[in-house]
């Protein structure tokens, strides 16, 4: 059975909806008990890069700091997930490498700068030859963005190459700055043909539908 990655979009985490969220992903783990979980900085990662931009500090330095952010969210995560299960929170991809040998939950945020942590989410389910589970503030992919375009249509299935060329249109390269999905993640995904399904995270109990395989959001297909 492949392993299972969950991205949780770091824009979901309102202050509000942090506890129903941790209180979902808890769930999420009795069920798949060496679910694999990164989580974006968000909101709170955005603030703090453009406090920093204002103070001219280097992109690498905002990339740094963004990375900090999403530690600081799954480390929180990670502190009530563990009272009731074994979970890991890890910072260093070698790490995770080998607690994933080890059939272990883990939580983790970015590693590398000017890598997104969606990024992230695709590489190590390309390492551990897992499906991608994406957590996003829309029902799925839609063929132009939905915020923008009223007439926008959600896709229930889409094909790897178009969905490159729905992204590429729009890529934004400085730090906090990542869409749905960069080109980066976007070729790993194509070369490893990673299973992936997209659906609206909003709704913290689609966690668990997705985790139970229930038909919601966007598949990518090859």
């Amino acid at each position: 059975m492949k392993k299972t990655i969950l991205k949780l979009g770091g824009h979901l985490l309102k202050n509000e909806l942090f506890k129903k969220y941790a209180e979902t992903l808890n769930e999420a783990i009795k069920i798949k008990k060496d679910l694999i979980i990164v989580i974006g900085g968000g909101d709170k990662a955005r603030e703090f890069i453009e406090i920093g931009r204002s103070l001219n500090l280097s992109e690498s330095f905002l990339d740094y700091l963004g990375i900090l952010i999403s530690q600081v969210n799954a480390l929180i995560f990670h502190q009530y997930l563990s009272k009731y299960n074994e979970i890991y929170f890890v910072k260093e991809l070698d790490k995770l490498i080998e607690l994933a040998n080890l059939n272990k939950a883990i939580i983790c945020g970015g590693f590398f700068p000017t890598i997104s942590t969606t990024t992230v989410a695709c590489m190590i389910s390309e390492l551990v030859n897992g499906e991608l589970l994406y957590a996003t503030n829309v029902e799925g992919i839609y063929d132009k963005d939905p915020k923008k375009f009223k007439e926008a249509k959600l896709l229930s299935r889409v094909h790897i190459d178009d969905l490159i060329k729905i992204f590429e249109k729009n890529q934004e390269f400085y730090a906090g700055g990542y869409k749905l999905f960069d080109l980066q993640s976007l070729q790993i995904l194509k070369r490893s043909k990673i299973p992936v399904r997209v659906f609206n995270g909003e709704i913290p109990e689609n966690i668990l539908k997705v985790i139970k395989n229930e038909d919601i959001g966007t598949i990518v297909y090859y």
